[in-house]
């Protein structure tokens, strides 16, 4: 019989619109802060919305060498800085490592769109002479996860997954079965997204998907669960995680955050727009996951719901909980981060895993912001504006995307030594990365915390 590998999580990378530092990110996420505000980049007037949870002051050369900054869209400076500071998180020194047995697995949705769109724009101004020569190597979705791979210097699988929204979540499941199958003992796992570009704006706020805010004027957005919802405010950014067989961590003395224990994927097949009002794979989803987990319903202590903001997905979303939950759903709570974050596409599922991940280990649970009006259909214990402290051992990662995708990740907590030391080693992207020396505050947009 076929040893059973057990998926560890040992290291955390996030760039966000609440920082880039996984301590900056979890004090804004609980305390309940929201990292969304007008958008800065482009001008929003033509548009019935403004608003966006935005990655300010990111600065790619604290991470990269400028050279290859240059030479990267946006998507994948994100996941670059994700990765490395994942790597040093996990204290993980790619020099004593089986560069073979090191794989990367990242999600994104639009990958370089922004940056073709920009090209496209360029080359009518100037007539096609004087293109980037770097154009297609800066818009290709593979570039995400090979740009990760070059940083690292990693020689075992390399794959960019994307299937919309939940790609992230498909990273991650694809990444737990190369683990479990014995091809690799370590992947660099996570997703990246920068859709904030005005022809992207434009397409969301022509489809009526984007929640309207007067200009800006009307901040308490996105409203997950609440009555009066609206549609979804898009953010950017990128998250990494260091997925490990749990022996071979040990062996090298590794800080383990918690263990990934399946993960489940099921597809509406009904519409590229819309989600089938059923929920019925929704459904399927959750308990296929408690099943690869071998779970009880009962036993898990939380959900993090994808909660769009949106008046379908998010009773879909209910019901679907509480169909599978049965009349456990109403003990559990269930919280929503896009509504601190924004809609981040394939980042989102990485702000998802990390945040609940850091839930786990603080015993703490992040609130649903601007939930002060109820939707009496959706009748669960979504967290409603404050966070709540709970015992958590146990806990389900919805991640609902576009063209009826659905993967469902149980996670668990595993207990952390108390001190843990966060000190780059010699090998985690040598050569490649700048200056990791001072934490990476880098991209706070809080006045005052990134100096």
């Amino acid at each position: 019989m076929t040893h059973r590998r057990r998926v560890v999580i040992t290291g955390l990378g996030i760039v966000s619109p609440l920082g880039c530092d996984l301590g900056m990110f979890w004090h804004l996420l609980s305390k309940g802060e929201s990292g969304i505000r007008p958008i800065t980049s482009f001008d929003t007037s033509p548009f019935h919305s403004s608003l966006a949870g935005e990655v300010n002051d990111f600065d790619p050369t604290d991470f990269i060498q400028p050279k290859k900054a240059r030479r990267m869209g946006r998507v994948s400076q994100f996941a670059v800085a994700a990765a490395l500071m994942a790597s040093r998180d996990a204290l993980l020194d790619m020099d004593q490592e089986d560069r073979e047995r090191v794989a990367v697995c990242f999600g994104t949705s639009v990958g370089g769109l922004k940056e073709a769109f920009e090209a496209h724009d360029s080359m009518i101004a100037k007539q096609y002479k004087h293109t980037n020569p770097f154009t297609m190597t800066t818009t290709f979705p593979n570039a995400v996860s090979a740009e990760v791979a070059i940083a690292m210097g990693t020689h075992g699988e390399c794959e960019t997954y994307s299937i919309g929204c939940s790609s992230t979540a498909n990273a991650i499941g694809r990444a737990y079965d190369l683990i479990q199958t014995h091809d690799v003992d370590i992947v660099v796992a996570g997703g990246a997204e920068a859709p904030l570009h005005p022809t992207i704006f434009s397409a969301m706020d022509a489809g009526r998907t984007l929640a309207p805010d007067q200009g800006g004027t009307i901040r308490n957005l996105p409203r997950p669960f609440d009555r009066t919802r609206c549609g979804i405010v898009l953010g950017e950014g990128a998250g990494c995680l260091i997925l490990e067989e749990q022996e071979h961590a040990e062996r090298r003395g590794a800080p383990i955050y918690a263990e990934l224990e399946g993960w489940a994927f099921t597809t509406d097949a009904f519409s590229m727009a819309h989600p089938d009002d059923t929920g019925k794979e929704h459904r399927r989803a959750i308990n296929r996951a408690l099943a690869s987990a071998h779970w009880f319903p009962e036993e898990v202590d939380y959900i993090n719901a994808c909660g769009l903001g949106t008046v379908e997905l998010d009773l879909i979303e209910t019901i679907a909980i509480k169909e599978a939950m049965g009349s456990h759903a109403y003990q559990i709570p269930v919280s929503s981060f896009k509504s601190a974050l924004g809609h981040a596409f394939a980042a989102s599922g990485a702000f998802q895993l990390i945040g609940t991940v850091l839930a786990l280990q603080h015993q703490f649970i992040p609130p649903t912001l601007h939930l002060t009006n109820p939707d009496p259909q959706c009748d669960l214990n979504y967290v409603p504006c404050v966070g709540q402290a709970r015992t958590l051992q146990r806990a389900l990662v919805n991640s609902f995307g576009f063209g009826g995708k659905n993967i469902v990740i149980p996670v668990s907590r595993v207990d952390r030594p108390a001190s843990h030391d966060t000190l780059i080693r010699d090998g985690a992207g040598a050569g490649y990365l700048k200056s990791m020396a001072a934490p990476a505050l880098a991209c706070s947009n809080r006045t005052g915390l990134a100096q």
